[in-house]
């Protein structure tokens, strides 16, 4: 999908409309910066990025961090579904019942952070689609969209949903490595339960 295209996806987004088109333009973008630089987990030296196109790309990286977590989340999804087949046959042996009890507690962590996540993306979408509105960003060409800076008054109504989104990819970041333990473990319970 092409940025204008793109951005009309944004431009149409309302609280009524589902977010997947412009979520769908979101993941299309091919990263040319790494927005780590944007983050920092204590938020002492918040700088969000001003340029439209650079927003963007910030966002992008936000989701593609969600999808990585989401692949995990799907694994341990199906790692509890497994256990719980196993386990309804019999009474849970090991540490069966005590891996299940752990992998809910994750997926139940990993929602929560999804829901947060759908709920910030759709008001950074609402903002995003008003500032097109306002500033006409539509009628632009590919070129001129790359030095679009954002107004002050958009830039004061994204900041909340920004330091939401860094809050959010902070803790898929924490997420990261106990769900890869998790996967491991369980293989290895689900392993032992099947000799």
């Amino acid at each position: 999908m092409n940025l204008i295209d793109g951005i009309e996806k944004i431009r149409q987004f309302s609280s009524a409309a589902s977010m997947a088109p412009a979520l769908a333009f979101i993941e299309s973008l091919s990263s040319h910066s790494e927005n780590k630089t944007f983050l920092d987990e204590v938020g002492g030296a918040q700088k969000y990025p001003d340029v439209f196109l650079e927003v963007l790309y910030f966002l992008n990286f936000i989701l593609r961090k969600r999808l990585l977590i989401n692949s995990s989340y799907e694994k341990c999804l199906e790692k509890y579904q497994t256990l719980n087949q196993i386990s309804s046959k019999r009474r849970p042996v090991g540490e069966e019942g005590k891996i299940k009890e752990t992998l809910t507690d994750f997926i139940l962590r990993v929602e929560k952070l999804f829901e947060q996540n759908d709920i910030t993306d759709e008001g950074v979408f609402k903002e995003l689609s008003r500032f097109i509105e306002e500033n006409n960003i539509g009628t632009l060409t590919e070129n001129e969209l790359k030095t679009v800076h954002l107004t002050s008054k958009a830039t004061a109504l994204l900041e909340p949903h920004f330091d939401k989104l860094r809050e959010i990819f902070f803790g898929y970041e924490k997420l990261i490595d106990p769900l890869k333990r998790l996967i491991n473990i369980s293989d290895l319970i689900l392993e032992e339960s099947n000799r």
